[in-house]
């Protein structure tokens, strides 16, 4: 559970780095077996929302997640 908690935290802030709107992070770990959090951002355009995609996995991936 921690480690997913790290990821997510690492999700925002790149969401946060690219602007993103609204960022909420939803403990869903008491009802889901598949997730422990859910993360629901907004983005101004197709463009930004992509950005904000991108950001995400290539921060993970620096952090040595593999997605």
């Amino acid at each position: 559970m921690e480690e997913s908690k790290k990821m997510a935290k690492i999700a925002c802030a790149a969401l946060a780095d690219k602007k993103g709107e609204d960022i909420q992070i939803i403990d869903i770990s008491g009802v889901s077996v598949l997730a422990d959090y859910f993360l629901i951002v907004n983005g101004n355009s197709d463009s930004q929302v992509n950005a904000l995609v991108d950001n995400v996995e290539e921060e993970l991936h620096k952090a040595g997640y593999s997605l």
